[in-house]
């Protein structure tokens, strides 16, 4: 069977999903279409509107054949460590391409622009950028860099950036698996302004029109699946999952927590540690920690990536640890076809339920910090669950 792959977060699943999913499928000829997604934490730092469990049924009633979830914490990583656990397990599960949007729309020169962003001069001359100018920020000192060398601007969409960091990604994997693009339409990655009669809005438009108001709202936007499983999911007081809820726990770890251990988490160099640790002290709501914390150098993404491993006791060698399992989240019968022919090739194992239990010090890592991270989850719903809940979850298989 001949097999596509998609990294994504589906958060929530839009039409613009839909039309890159039926792309996939078109442009590669695949039997089946694989979606490596977010499980809980997204690559902004934050938590996902819905549970992995719900989004995963969404996207298999919409089209993907197999969803299995991309897990904390490289779900909510910096490009390079998002990109290279999604090819990873990707190509553990043995697909043939992979397929991504970009804004440029064209595989040729975002090789070329990522050969570049990732080759050891361009490297060797960022981190010197990056210690003579400290107040700035990485985004700004790798545009600065790329241009001084290359004389020509750094490709600036989100989109581009993290198609960048796949083929960078497939080229240090030395994985098989051939890139395909699709150019993206509609609202940037992180414009939240309502959508209006723009017919491929943006998830984070689409997040703050929910939040703003009700799901109703979103109806016009989202395909009916997706529609039906978020219904019943905030029906039931499990969406949308909201970080604030736990906001008395955040700020009261990070009022009390050491500031020399905290330093030796991810994210946390250049000492955030201790500006997060003093507007914790000041802070009486998490927007209000984010705003006393936030610098040029220190976005408001990159603090809430660290807020979450200083929480979840995440190290810089776990981000560069490859994964240890592979979590099925949901799957139609033709994606249970494909999983019954990789049982014997797959190097990574695929977990069907969250209590299964694995013996390598790796899994056991990764397992734990995922714990941590469902610790805050199950009580970030709109009706707290007990900490069991997302252990006892099983994926959805479509029949």
């Amino acid at each position: 069977m001949k097999s596509v792959g998609i990294i994504c977060e589906y958060n929530p699943f839009h039409a613009g999903h839909a039309r890159q999913l039926s792309a996939a499928r078109r442009d590669s000829s695949a039997d089946v279409v694989i979606a490596v997604m977010s499980e809980h934490a997204t690559q902004r730092g934050e938590l996902a509107t819905a549970d992995g469990y719900v989004r995963a049924e969404g996207a298999v009633r919409c089209g993907a054949d197999i969803v299995v979830g991309l897990p904390f914490p490289y779900s909510c990583a910096p490009a390079e460590f998002f990109a290279h656990a999604g090819v990873r397990i990707l190509s553990a599960m043995g697909v043939d391409a992979l397929h991504f949007g970009s804004e440029c729309g064209e595989i040729e020169p975002l090789k070329a622009a990522a050969e570049r962003l990732y080759s050891p001069a361009f490297l060797e001359q960022l981190t010197s950028y990056q210690a003579a100018h400290p107040e700035r920020g990485i985004m700004d000192c790798r545009a600065v860099v790329y241009e001084q060398l290359y004389h020509t601007p750094l490709p600036g969409g989100s989109n581009d950036l993290l198609a960048m960091a796949y083929l960078a990604a497939l080229d240090t994997t030395q994985s098989s698996m051939r890139p395909l693009t699709i150019k993206r339409l509609g609202q940037a990655y992180n414009d939240t302004t309502a959508p209006g009669a723009i017919s491929y809005p943006s998830a984070s438009a689409l997040r703050t029109l929910w939040q703003a108001g009700s799901l109703e709202e979103l109806r016009r936007f989202l395909p009916s699946p997706v529609l039906d499983c978020l219904e019943k999911a905030q029906a039931k007081g499990l969406a949308p999952l909201n970080i604030n809820h736990v906001a008395s726990a955040i700020l009261t770890f990070y009022r009390t927590v050491n500031a020399s251990e905290l330093s030796l988490c991810a994210g946390m160099e250049g000492g955030l540690a201790s500006r997060l640790i003093e507007a914790a002290k000041e802070a009486t709501a998490l927007p209000e920690l984010f705003s006393l914390a936030a610098t040029k150098r220190y976005t408001t993404a990159r603090i809430r990536r660290a807020l979450l491993y200083g929480l979840c006791s995440v190290y810089p060698e776990d981000l560069r640890t490859p994964p240890a399992y592979v979590r099925l989240l949901a799957a139609s019968k033709t994606g249970c076809a494909y999983l019954s022919s990789i049982r014997k090739t797959c190097t990574l194992p695929i977990l069907t339920k969250p209590a299964d239990l694995l013996s390598s010090p790796t899994a056991l890592r990764q397992r734990t910090m995922e714990e941590r991270l469902e610790a805050l989850v199950t009580l970030a719903y709109p009706c707290p669950q007990p900490m069991s809940y997302l252990i006892k979850q099983h994926p959805t298989i479509e029949k």
